[in-house]
């Protein structure tokens, strides 16, 4: 369990400070790079002018801007409700499993494990809508046009953002797959307990790289990046 706590901290805060930190040296107002070299005074005090802004209102105005804009392209009308669930399902499991693995040594337990049971029914259901609803346009064989010209992993430099794209939608199925199988065989009486201890160590690793996976596609598809 250490072991886990360390992987998922160091994980999480490397992915999120290289993400922001692609958005520092990225495109200014005027749609030119950040030219001058890395300073982590100015990294630092980038950053921490932003993270105030990030819990005000207006901030919340955009949020919300962005997500209506997602779910009129991509759920519109009763279509949303798949993935308002799917969120919803998704935010909560993150949230409940993190907690408990990260700060409650004897595991989850009690209704927060009830409930991550209720959810992980619906996640499973709504995942699968979403793969059937959304999976064509992140087919492997459409025409790769845009170039992503930085990204959170300098091996990705030269990917296409929209393979890219695809290539995490695809990651992120396969790891929810993993979740929902690992989830019910951890339940079944058919499995030693010691199989059961390792089926759940195979859930939490694969939720740190569900997370992560999730992590970057949002930066990446989802959150607008500064236009000239």
């Amino acid at each position: 369990m250490p072991l886990f706590i360390l992987i998922t901290v160091l994980s999480v805060a490397a992915v999120l400070v290289r993400l922001a930190y692609v958005r520092f040296k990225g495109p200014t107002s005027a749609g030119e790079k950040n030219p001058a070299p890395f300073s982590a005074a100015a990294y630092g005090k980038w950053l921490a002018g932003r993270i105030a802004p990030a819990f005000s209102k207006e901030a919340l105005d955009k949020a919300q801007d962005i997500y209506r804009a997602w779910i009129k392209e991509h759920y519109p009308g009763p279509l949303k409700w798949i993935f308002v669930g799917f969120g919803a399902s998704l935010i909560y499991l993150v949230a409940s499993g993190f907690f408990f693995a990260l700060f409650i040594g004897r595991g989850m337990f009690g209704l927060p494990l009830l409930g991550h049971v209720m959810l992980g029914g619906l996640f499973a259901a709504s995942l699968a809508l979403v793969l059937i609803l959304r999976g064509r346009a992140y087919r492997p064989d459409q025409d790769e046009a845009s170039v992503l010209e930085s990204f959170a992993c300098p091996v990705f430099k030269n990917l296409s953002g929209t393979r890219l794209r695809k290539f995490l939608f695809w990651t992120f199925a396969a790891f929810g797959l993993v979740q929902v199988a690992t989830a019910l065989g951890s339940m079944l009486p058919v499995f030693t307990f010691e199989t059961q201890r390792v089926l759940v160590t195979i859930h939490r690793y694969s939720a740190l790289a569900l997370l992560l996976t999730a992590i970057v596609f949002l930066d990446l598809a989802v959150i607008p990046r500064r236009r000239p």
